[in-house]
């Protein structure tokens, strides 16, 4: 009769440990979801706060390249004293230039006094003075591209490009963050997984020495049993250590409001693993024209592609002659008439046509050669690009589909090594069977059921790489809403 209950109990802890499998993740009451991660990586993140201030050094740039473009105040003063010429004369004008069109404009006052030499450049003007107000252009078309405005213009450009290098760099580090989710999630479940195994033998084994102890069992099933125990020991050690790497990995991109760095624990984990995925069938043409739109890469190098097309116009204009009109209308001011040639309050206009052209033209020539070169290069450097680009996509779109559908074939094989665990379960209650063999199919059984979370594994680290070529990383909420 005692043989009996204590038959009747192995068979209910036999029973008891089997429903342990297949192994899941155990549910918590907190997650660690990708968009917290993102969260910490937008606010946090080294590289993503230097790519902002990045932005702001670029800004200043630009309004330091506006300088030359600001209102410009002049005064001048002149006082001559001799025994042949006594002189004064007195100036203030005040000029803006326009960067978007060849073109300045000024008005200003002067009045001078007493007898100028001819060769002096102070202008003799009416006793009250005169006020003054005037136009300088270039007349020639290409001459609205100089230093100045080169330096203006493609410092805009390296702030529009600095905008790129923001969304580039949030582009890499949350490719970067997201596979170590992964990893660390896949840690987690490996981990969970063999410490129930383990749980699962220690919980024999209590029960085992129970029974060596009444005389019940003989101490070889002890010793076999726990061998188990120690290999599975190992094994939770291991796993152990890399869900601790994982972990620090993580940790990373993983941070508290005040950016303090967490190292995400195992209770944050998630509950069951993601389901695989499949990428929607489209052409390959459209696919590399969308990651085109997308990908930052393309944007910057356009940036930079419009930099060298406004060199190449400053060094056509290196080539050109120059042509430039000057108009100024004055009012003349005055209480007396000097001459019979001279009239009170006199209104006048002053035209000035200034024409040059350059012989030696070795600088416009070599920064045409350059600029010119420069452009072809960085179009190759593009393509090359569009074609590591395509021929990644068609590649990511054969192994995410191929770890697809191996998932299927992972999730028959661990149901076949549950089964077989379970028929080995009730060979042991009815005496067919022996702890070793039972041990060994719960090796199996953990073992296609890791089998199966590494088959995720590869299908999300395809994906993950097809997200960064598409360019759909820069936003992980949206691209992985399974992890939310």
């Amino acid at each position: 009769m005692r043989s009996r209950v204590r038959v009747n109990k192995l068979r209910r802890l036999l029973y008891l440990l089997s429903s342990l499998i297949p192994f899941e993740v155990t549910a918590n009451t907190y997650e660690l979801h990708v968009s917290k991660i993102e969260s910490s990586i937008n606010s946090c993140y080294p590289k993503i706060l230097n790519a902002v201030i990045q932005q702001e050094l670029n800004q200043g740039k630009v309004q330091k390249g506006e300088a030359p473009f600001d209102f410009r105040l002049d005064a001048d003063a002149l006082q001559r004293q001799g025994s042949t010429y006594n002189t004064t004369y007195q100036k203030i004008a005040i000029e803006k230039r326009f960067y978007g069109s060849p073109i300045s404009a000024y008005a200003g006052y002067d009045i001078s006094g007493g007898y100028t030499p001819q060769y002096d450049s102070a202008q003799i003007t009416s006793t009250l003075g005169r006020q003054f107000v005037g136009l300088k252009m270039n007349l020639l078309s290409g001459f609205t591209m100089d230093e100045e405005r080169l330096n203006l213009y493609n410092s805009m450009l390296d702030k529009e490009k600095s905008d790129y290098e923001l969304d580039l760099s949030k582009l890499l580090v949350k490719t970067e963050a997201i596979k170590a989710y992964m990893s660390w999630l896949v840690a987690g479940a490996e981990l969970e997984a063999y410490q129930k195994l383990l749980h699962i033998a220690e919980t024999r084994q209590s029960a085992l020495e129970k029974r060596y102890k009444n005389g019940d069992l003989a101490e070889i099933s002890i010793k076999e049993n726990y061998n188990n125990v120690l290999k599975r020991k190992i094994k939770v050690a291991s796993a152990k250590d890399y869900f601790n790497k994982a972990s620090q990995y993580l940790s990373l991109y993983y941070r508290d409001q005040r950016c303090n760095i967490i190292t995400p624990g195992e209770n944050l984990l998630p509950k069951k693993m993601p389901e695989v995925n499949k990428i929607p069938q489209q052409p390959i043409t459209d696919e590399v024209n969308n990651a085109v739109k997308n990908r930052p890469e393309f944007k910057i190098i356009q940036t930079q592609l419009q930099q060298i097309v406004n060199q190449q116009k400053l060094a056509g204009n290196y080539l050109l002659p120059k042509l430039n009109l000057s108009v100024q209308y004055n009012q003349n001011n005055s209480d007396t008439a000097t001459s019979s040639y001279f009239q009170l309050n006199q209104q006048e206009a002053v035209g000035k046509l200034n024409f040059s052209l350059p012989l030696e033209r070795s600088y416009g020539k070599g920064m045409d050669k350059e600029t010119e070169a420069s452009y072809r290069k960085l179009l190759n450097d593009r393509q090359l690009l569009l074609d590591q680009l395509k021929s990644q996509l068609e590649t990511l779109h054969y192994s995410v589909d191929a770890t697809a559908s191996q998932v299927d074939m992972s999730k028959a094989e661990n149901k076949l090594a549950t089964d077989l665990l379970n028929a080995e379960n009730r060979r042991i209650q009815n005496g067919d069977s022996n702890f070793f063999m039972l041990n060994l199919r719960e090796d199996n059984a953990i073992n296609s059921y890791l089998t199966y979370i590494n088959v995720i594994s590869s299908n999300y680290q395809a994906l993950i790489e097809y997200n960064f070529l598409t360019g759909n990383n820069a936003n992980l909420h949206k691209a992985y809403p399974q992890f939310n």
